[in-house]
């Protein structure tokens, strides 16, 4: 099971508007711990006024970069108690509790590659598609690829200089087009935000992506993840494996229903629930009907992983190693994941007399 590390804040740096670049030092005996792949997120804990808080924030760098650093940009969220952490008091020097990187929102590159992978990000959702974008440039020289980036205006650009710069390295293979929905532009194509009629119109200004035969890594609101995928997959026939996505919150974080039609017609069922962690056993009785594993074993006070808590991040997962659950949520396992027994056990709720999970494997 992965556990929090000590790793010190070398850098602390003000990053757009409402934006902060963390970046945390991996010392030569965690190098392995902390190795990553792109599109990863490290989840920080810390504790604010005597409370735990943990949140996961995505990398921004590529693997191929080879720092000792691995850098976060948290954007700060109007009562967030973390992000305002991170922007008011962080001081450079403090070390900060974090778990090794996890996530699945990758693919895999070959330099004999000519690919095109297109970036399609909003806000701070650069960060993973940006650390996509950029290893797939530096394993593939003979790909390219589009970022199309969407911000309010030009102040809340994330990563400019870098971005700049990433052009120049790169030259003809990267091209970074900005968006944005406050901000008036000479060219009205790049005014408003990432939608399917907006993207219609991108497409066929740079008719030389190739639609179908493109990759693509998409970030930032849930309603525009969903939007674009579905329409990339169904309208467009991108194959759904080249397309790519990571949630930051539930595409339905705005519905407030506490039990869904597929919850409520599950059986009652009374389970034994056994959880392997750090290879020790803990049980517990839990109905079906009731809390969910994770929130069960968080009441048993029990020593098990979690970070957002909604099905969009991996940091609860667990493998099943007998019997059966019911999953209401899941925004983060692959498919292979999936198939494999592993479930997110936030989302899950004993469905047999006997449940077991481990979450060391």
């Amino acid at each position: 099971m992965n556990l929090f590390y000590k790793l010190k804040a070398v850098k602390i740096q003000k990053e757009a508007c409402d934006a902060v670049n963390v970046a945390v030092e991996i010392p030569t005996e965690l190098k392995d711990k902390f190795r990553f792949k792109q599109g990863q997120y490290l989840n920080f804990r810390i504790m604010i006024n005597g409370n735990e808080e943990r949140r996961s924030y995505s990398i921004c760098n590529a693997p191929s970069e080879k720092s000792d650093h691995l850098e976060v940009v948290v954007k700060r969220l109007e009562g967030g108690k973390v992000s305002t952490y991170f922007h008011q008091h962080l001081h450079q020097g403090e070390c900060l509790e974090v778990m090794p990187p996890m996530g699945n929102f990758n693919t895999i590159y070959h330099p004999t590659n000519t690919k095109t992978y297109v970036g399609l990000a909003a806000g701070s959702g650069l960060s993973p598609v940006l650390s996509n974008i950029k290893e797939a440039l530096y394993q593939e020289p003979h790909s390219k690829a589009y970022l199309f980036y969407s911000n309010r205006s030009m102040e809340y650009i994330l990563k400019k200089k870098e971005l700049d710069q990433l052009e120049v390295y790169f030259k003809e293979r990267l091209k970074v087009i900005y968006m944005f929905s406050r901000q008036r532009h000479e060219d009205p194509i790049f005014e408003g935000r990432i939608s399917v009629e907006k993207l219609e119109q991108l497409f066929k200004r740079y008719s030389e992506i190739g639609i179908s035969d493109a990759t693509y890594f998409i970030c930032g609101p849930s309603d525009m993840i969903k939007l674009v995928s579905n329409y990339l997959k169904n309208e467009k026939k991108v194959p759904a494996i080249q397309v790519l996505s990571e949630y930051f919150l539930p595409p339905d974080a705005e519905n407030t229903e506490t039990m869904s039609e597929a919850f409520k017609a599950i059986a009652n069922v009374e389970s034994m629930v056994t959880l392997i962690i750090d290879d020790d056993e803990y049980s517990f009785h839990l109905n079906s009907k009731k809390e969910s594993i994770l929130d069960k074993a968080l009441q048993e006070k029990l020593p098990v992983p979690f970070a957002c808590k909604g099905g969009v991040c991996c940091t609860c997962k667990a493998q099943i190693m007998e019997g059966e659950v019911f999953m209401e949520k899941n925004f983060a396992l692959t498919e292979e994941e999936v198939q494999r027994g592993y479930v997110l056990t936030c989302q899950c709720h004993p469905t047999t007399n006997v449940l077991m999970l481990n979450y060391d494997i």
